[in-house]
Protein backbone atom coordinates (compact mmCIF):
# COMPACT_ATOMS: atom_id res chain seq x y z
CA UNK A 1 0.00 0.00 0.00
CA UNK A 2 1.35 3.21 -1.20
CA UNK A 3 0.99 6.62 0.55
CA UNK A 4 -0.08 9.15 -1.42
CA UNK A 5 1.69 12.30 -2.39
CA UNK A 6 -1.07 14.77 -2.97
CA UNK A 7 -1.82 17.33 -0.64
CA UNK A 8 -4.82 18.84 -0.03
CA UNK A 9 -4.56 22.46 1.31
CA UNK A 10 -7.46 24.22 3.48
CA UNK A 11 -9.75 27.02 2.09
CA UNK A 12 -7.35 29.35 4.75
CA UNK A 13 -4.05 28.25 2.27
CA UNK A 14 -6.02 28.35 -0.40
CA UNK A 15 -6.76 31.96 -0.45
CA UNK A 16 -3.20 32.17 1.41
CA UNK A 17 -2.00 30.94 -1.75
CA UNK A 18 -4.49 33.40 -4.27
CA UNK A 19 -3.10 36.11 -2.03
CA UNK A 20 0.42 35.41 -2.32
CA UNK A 21 0.06 34.99 -6.26
CA UNK A 22 -1.92 38.44 -7.03
CA UNK A 23 0.30 40.48 -8.01
CA UNK A 24 0.85 44.72 -7.17
CA UNK A 25 2.62 45.00 -10.68
CA UNK A 26 2.90 43.74 -14.00
CA UNK A 27 5.47 45.75 -15.83
CA UNK A 28 6.35 46.18 -19.81
CA UNK A 29 9.83 48.51 -20.24
CA UNK A 30 10.43 49.62 -23.45
CA UNK A 31 10.67 52.85 -25.46
CA UNK A 32 7.22 54.76 -26.91
CA UNK A 33 4.75 53.92 -28.15
CA UNK A 34 4.94 50.69 -26.77
CA UNK A 35 5.12 52.06 -23.38
CA UNK A 36 2.12 54.25 -24.16
CA UNK A 37 0.06 51.15 -24.93
CA UNK A 38 1.22 49.00 -22.50
CA UNK A 39 0.38 51.98 -20.44
CA UNK A 40 -3.28 52.25 -21.92
CA UNK A 41 -4.19 48.10 -21.03
CA UNK A 42 -2.70 48.55 -17.83
CA UNK A 43 0.97 47.65 -17.57
CA UNK A 44 3.07 49.39 -15.21
CA UNK A 45 5.82 51.02 -17.78
CA UNK A 46 9.27 52.01 -17.26
CA UNK A 47 12.91 51.31 -18.94
CA UNK A 48 16.33 50.41 -18.08
CA UNK A 49 18.20 53.48 -16.24
CA UNK A 50 20.32 54.25 -19.75
CA UNK A 51 17.74 54.00 -22.02
CA UNK A 52 14.57 56.44 -21.61
CA UNK A 53 10.89 56.00 -23.48
CA UNK A 54 12.78 58.35 -26.63
CA UNK A 55 9.51 60.18 -26.73
CA UNK A 56 11.42 63.46 -28.50
CA UNK A 57 9.00 62.92 -31.95
CA UNK A 58 5.59 63.08 -29.35
CA UNK A 59 4.45 66.47 -28.11
CA UNK A 60 2.71 66.72 -23.98
CA UNK A 61 3.64 62.58 -23.79
CA UNK A 62 3.70 62.30 -19.96
CA UNK A 63 3.78 58.51 -19.80
CA UNK A 64 5.54 57.89 -16.08
CA UNK A 65 8.38 55.66 -14.92
CA UNK A 66 6.49 53.53 -12.77
CA UNK A 67 10.06 50.84 -12.67
CA UNK A 68 13.32 51.93 -13.33
CA UNK A 69 16.03 48.90 -14.13
CA UNK A 70 19.39 49.20 -13.43
CA UNK A 71 21.95 49.22 -16.68
CA UNK A 72 23.18 45.25 -15.25
CA UNK A 73 26.05 45.74 -18.01
CA UNK A 74 27.55 48.83 -16.37
CA UNK A 75 26.30 48.69 -12.88
CA UNK A 76 27.09 51.83 -10.79
CA UNK A 77 24.56 52.42 -7.62
CA UNK A 78 25.26 56.31 -7.30
CA UNK A 79 24.52 56.36 -10.77
CA UNK A 80 21.51 54.84 -10.25
CA UNK A 81 20.29 56.12 -7.08
CA UNK A 82 20.71 59.89 -8.52
CA UNK A 83 18.34 58.62 -11.62
CA UNK A 84 16.07 57.18 -9.06
CA UNK A 85 15.98 60.52 -7.47
CA UNK A 86 15.45 62.13 -11.05
CA UNK A 87 12.31 59.95 -12.43
CA UNK A 88 10.89 59.08 -8.94
CA UNK A 89 9.62 55.15 -9.90
CA UNK A 90 7.28 53.70 -7.96
CA UNK A 91 9.57 49.79 -8.36
CA UNK A 92 13.25 50.22 -8.74
CA UNK A 93 15.73 47.20 -9.80
CA UNK A 94 18.86 48.45 -7.85
CA UNK A 95 21.12 45.66 -8.94
CA UNK A 96 22.34 42.34 -9.10
CA UNK A 97 24.75 41.37 -6.13
CA UNK A 98 26.95 37.87 -6.67
CA UNK A 99 29.04 37.87 -3.39
CA UNK A 100 27.74 38.22 0.61
CA UNK A 101 29.45 40.77 1.34
CA UNK A 102 28.20 43.27 -1.16
CA UNK A 103 25.10 42.94 -0.17
CA UNK A 104 25.75 46.10 2.77
CA UNK A 105 26.36 48.64 -0.14
CA UNK A 106 23.27 47.27 -1.88
CA UNK A 107 21.03 47.71 0.96
CA UNK A 108 22.66 50.97 1.88
CA UNK A 109 21.46 52.91 -1.58
CA UNK A 110 17.85 51.28 -0.81
CA UNK A 111 18.14 52.93 2.61
CA UNK A 112 19.15 56.30 0.94
CA UNK A 113 16.56 55.86 -1.37
CA UNK A 114 13.46 55.07 1.35
CA UNK A 115 14.61 58.11 2.84
CA UNK A 116 12.08 59.98 0.39
CA UNK A 117 10.54 57.60 -1.27
CA UNK A 118 9.06 55.50 1.47
CA UNK A 119 6.25 53.82 -0.29
CA UNK A 120 8.47 52.89 -3.30
CA UNK A 121 9.37 48.99 -3.76
CA UNK A 122 12.96 48.32 -3.97
CA UNK A 123 14.29 45.29 -5.40
CA UNK A 124 17.80 43.36 -4.87
CA UNK A 125 18.50 40.72 -7.46
CA UNK A 126 20.41 37.68 -5.28
CA UNK A 127 23.00 35.99 -7.95
CA UNK A 128 23.79 33.16 -5.38
CA UNK A 129 22.30 31.36 -2.50
CA UNK A 130 24.09 32.85 0.07
CA UNK A 131 22.85 36.60 -0.75
CA UNK A 132 19.21 35.68 -0.63
CA UNK A 133 18.57 35.36 3.15
CA UNK A 134 20.97 38.11 3.61
CA UNK A 135 18.77 40.61 2.38
CA UNK A 136 16.54 42.19 4.42
CA UNK A 137 12.97 41.42 4.79
CA UNK A 138 11.67 44.76 3.48
CA UNK A 139 12.97 44.34 0.07
CA UNK A 140 11.73 42.61 -2.62
CA UNK A 141 13.87 39.50 -4.46
CA UNK A 142 14.10 40.22 -7.75
CA UNK A 143 14.29 36.37 -9.24
CA UNK A 144 16.19 36.19 -12.37
CA UNK A 145 14.17 34.11 -15.12
CA UNK A 146 15.00 36.23 -18.50
CA UNK A 147 18.26 37.53 -19.95
CA UNK A 148 20.59 37.39 -17.64
CA UNK A 149 23.95 35.55 -16.72
CA UNK A 150 22.83 33.81 -13.87
CA UNK A 151 18.87 32.49 -13.66
CA UNK A 152 17.37 32.02 -10.02
CA UNK A 153 16.97 28.41 -10.88
CA UNK A 154 20.37 27.47 -11.55
CA UNK A 155 21.65 28.96 -7.77
CA UNK A 156 18.65 28.53 -5.73
CA UNK A 157 15.82 26.27 -4.59
CA UNK A 158 12.12 27.18 -4.69
CA UNK A 159 12.20 27.02 -0.92
CA UNK A 160 14.51 29.39 -0.79
CA UNK A 161 12.58 32.08 -2.06
CA UNK A 162 9.11 31.16 0.15
CA UNK A 163 7.96 33.85 3.05
CA UNK A 164 10.19 36.23 1.04
CA UNK A 165 8.35 39.72 -1.05
CA UNK A 166 9.51 38.29 -5.03
CA UNK A 167 9.64 40.41 -8.04
CA UNK A 168 10.04 38.15 -11.21
CA UNK A 169 11.96 39.19 -13.74
CA UNK A 170 11.93 38.38 -17.59
CA UNK A 171 10.82 35.19 -18.90
CA UNK A 172 7.86 34.65 -21.03
CA UNK A 173 4.32 34.17 -19.71
CA UNK A 174 4.40 30.41 -19.29
CA UNK A 175 8.08 30.31 -17.84
CA UNK A 176 6.44 32.93 -15.12
CA UNK A 177 3.57 31.17 -14.39
CA UNK A 178 5.95 27.90 -13.72
CA UNK A 179 8.05 30.02 -11.26
CA UNK A 180 4.96 31.48 -9.73
CA UNK A 181 3.53 28.07 -8.34
CA UNK A 182 6.68 26.41 -7.44
CA UNK A 183 6.84 29.59 -4.94
CA UNK A 184 3.38 29.58 -3.67
CA UNK A 185 2.11 25.75 -4.25
CA UNK A 186 1.03 23.88 -0.89
CA UNK A 187 4.25 22.05 0.45
CA UNK A 188 4.64 18.92 2.98
CA UNK A 189 6.11 21.16 4.92
CA UNK A 190 3.76 23.91 5.28
CA UNK A 191 6.61 26.37 3.85
CA UNK A 192 4.67 29.56 3.36
CA UNK A 193 4.14 31.16 -0.06
CA UNK A 194 6.50 33.66 -1.60
CA UNK A 195 4.45 36.73 -1.95
CA UNK A 196 4.50 37.53 -5.89
CA UNK A 197 4.69 41.49 -5.80
CA UNK A 198 5.51 41.94 -9.54
CA UNK A 199 6.74 40.57 -13.08
CA UNK A 200 7.71 42.05 -16.19
CA UNK A 201 8.88 40.70 -19.70
CA UNK A 202 9.91 42.63 -22.58
CA UNK A 203 10.60 40.17 -25.12
CA UNK A 204 7.95 41.27 -27.21
CA UNK A 205 9.15 43.13 -30.04
CA UNK A 206 11.92 40.57 -31.35
CA UNK A 207 8.82 38.47 -32.67
CA UNK A 208 6.65 41.22 -33.97
CA UNK A 209 9.75 42.57 -36.31
CA UNK A 210 8.94 39.26 -37.92
CA UNK A 211 4.78 39.50 -37.54
CA UNK A 212 4.76 37.15 -34.81
CA UNK A 213 2.54 37.72 -31.77
CA UNK A 214 2.88 35.96 -28.09
CA UNK A 215 -0.64 33.39 -26.88
CA UNK A 216 -0.96 31.45 -24.35
CA UNK A 217 -0.18 28.40 -26.92
CA UNK A 218 2.83 29.83 -27.98
CA UNK A 219 3.79 32.52 -30.79
CA UNK A 220 1.46 33.06 -33.41
CA UNK A 221 2.85 34.37 -36.79
CA UNK A 222 -0.10 34.92 -38.62
CA UNK A 223 0.57 38.63 -38.80
CA UNK A 224 3.65 37.44 -41.17
CA UNK A 225 2.35 37.91 -44.10
CA UNK A 226 -0.42 40.44 -43.49
CA UNK A 227 0.43 44.08 -45.49
CA UNK A 228 -1.82 46.02 -42.57
CA UNK A 229 0.02 44.63 -39.80
CA UNK A 230 2.75 46.47 -37.81
CA UNK A 231 5.39 45.94 -35.57
CA UNK A 232 3.26 47.98 -32.49
CA UNK A 233 0.05 46.36 -33.85
CA UNK A 234 1.42 43.31 -33.15
CA UNK A 235 3.33 43.73 -30.01
CA UNK A 236 -0.27 45.30 -28.64
CA UNK A 237 -1.80 42.19 -29.78
CA UNK A 238 1.12 40.14 -27.80
CA UNK A 239 0.05 42.74 -24.87
CA UNK A 240 -3.42 41.81 -24.86
CA UNK A 241 -2.95 38.44 -24.45
CA UNK A 242 -0.21 38.96 -21.89
CA UNK A 243 -3.01 40.53 -19.77
CA UNK A 244 -5.60 38.07 -20.78
CA UNK A 245 -3.05 35.04 -19.34
CA UNK A 246 -2.49 37.05 -16.43
CA UNK A 247 -6.35 37.57 -15.70
CA UNK A 248 -7.06 33.62 -16.00
CA UNK A 249 -4.53 32.61 -13.49
CA UNK A 250 -5.31 35.43 -10.37
CA UNK A 251 -1.96 37.37 -11.42
CA UNK A 252 -3.30 40.29 -13.05
CA UNK A 253 -3.60 43.22 -10.53
CA UNK A 254 -6.47 44.26 -9.13
CA UNK A 255 -5.66 48.52 -9.59
CA UNK A 256 -3.16 49.39 -12.49
CA UNK A 257 -1.76 52.73 -13.51
CA UNK A 258 -4.17 52.64 -16.54
CA UNK A 259 -5.21 56.28 -17.61
CA UNK A 260 -7.73 56.62 -20.19
CA UNK A 261 -7.83 60.67 -20.80
CA UNK A 262 -4.07 60.29 -21.65
CA UNK A 263 -3.80 62.13 -24.82
CA UNK A 264 -0.63 63.02 -27.21
CA UNK A 265 0.44 64.49 -30.23
CA UNK A 266 2.80 63.14 -31.74
CA UNK A 267 5.44 65.32 -33.77
CA UNK A 268 7.02 63.93 -37.19
CA UNK A 269 10.79 63.64 -37.68
CA UNK A 270 12.55 66.57 -39.13
CA UNK A 271 16.10 67.38 -40.68
CA UNK A 272 17.41 68.20 -37.21
CA UNK A 273 16.78 64.00 -36.22
CA UNK A 274 18.91 62.63 -38.79
CA UNK A 275 22.31 60.98 -37.41
CA UNK A 276 23.75 60.61 -40.75
CA UNK A 277 24.25 62.37 -44.07
CA UNK A 278 24.47 59.43 -46.30
CA UNK A 279 20.83 58.06 -47.90
CA UNK A 280 19.22 54.86 -46.18
CA UNK A 281 18.96 53.91 -49.80
CA UNK A 282 21.68 54.77 -52.12
CA UNK A 283 24.06 56.57 -49.59
CA UNK A 284 24.45 59.82 -51.35
CA UNK A 285 24.36 62.98 -49.59
CA UNK A 286 21.08 63.95 -48.60
CA UNK A 287 22.30 67.69 -47.95
CA UNK A 288 23.89 68.00 -51.53
CA UNK A 289 20.63 67.31 -53.26
CA UNK A 290 18.71 70.28 -54.23
CA UNK A 291 15.60 69.74 -52.14
CA UNK A 292 17.18 68.58 -48.85
CA UNK A 293 16.58 64.86 -46.99
CA UNK A 294 13.04 63.23 -47.44
CA UNK A 295 12.95 61.37 -43.88
CA UNK A 296 10.50 58.60 -42.39
CA UNK A 297 10.81 57.16 -38.48
CA UNK A 298 9.18 53.65 -38.84
CA UNK A 299 7.32 51.43 -36.02
CA UNK A 300 10.78 49.35 -35.48
CA UNK A 301 11.83 52.71 -34.19
CA UNK A 302 14.22 53.29 -37.20
CA UNK A 303 14.53 56.88 -38.28
CA UNK A 304 15.89 57.12 -41.91
CA UNK A 305 17.00 59.82 -44.45
CA UNK A 306 16.82 59.79 -48.07
CA UNK A 307 18.24 62.02 -51.03
CA UNK A 308 14.83 61.46 -52.89
CA UNK A 309 11.46 60.14 -52.45
CA UNK A 310 12.13 57.35 -55.24
CA UNK A 311 14.66 56.00 -52.69
CA UNK A 312 12.50 56.57 -49.27
CA UNK A 313 9.62 54.61 -51.78
CA UNK A 314 11.72 51.69 -52.72
CA UNK A 315 13.37 51.33 -49.58
CA UNK A 316 10.53 51.03 -47.66
CA UNK A 317 8.57 49.04 -49.69
CA UNK A 318 11.24 46.45 -50.27
CA UNK A 319 11.53 46.08 -46.66
CA UNK A 320 8.13 46.02 -45.90
CA UNK A 321 8.17 49.14 -43.58
CA UNK A 322 5.72 50.79 -41.61
CA UNK A 323 5.74 54.48 -40.47
CA UNK A 324 4.45 55.10 -36.75
CA UNK A 325 1.78 57.37 -37.31
CA UNK A 326 1.30 57.03 -41.28
CA UNK A 327 1.63 60.25 -43.35
CA UNK A 328 2.39 62.62 -39.99
CA UNK A 329 5.75 59.88 -39.99
CA UNK A 330 7.38 61.41 -42.95
CA UNK A 331 9.01 64.75 -44.07
CA UNK A 332 8.78 65.75 -47.37
CA UNK A 333 10.86 69.31 -47.83
CA UNK A 334 9.39 72.34 -49.79
CA UNK A 335 9.69 71.96 -53.24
Amino acid sequence: MFMSLEISSSSSTDRDITAARQADVVAFLHRAPFALDAYRLGFLPGFREDCGYQQTQYQDLNIPVGMLDNDFRDPDLARYVARFFEYEPKVGVIGDVYEGDDVDEYVAAAREIQASYPDAELVIVPKCREVIDTIPNDLVLGYSRGYADRLAHEFSEPTDWRGRRVHILGGSPLKQWDVIQQLTRPTLTDDPPADIVGLDWNGLHRGAQFGEFWTADGWDDSGRDASHVTVRKTVRHSLAHIKAFWQSHGVWPDSTPHNDTLEIEYEGPSPTDLNSAACTECEANVWTTQRGPFIAEYDTGVLCGYCSYECYFSHRHRNNLEEIASEQSVYIPPA
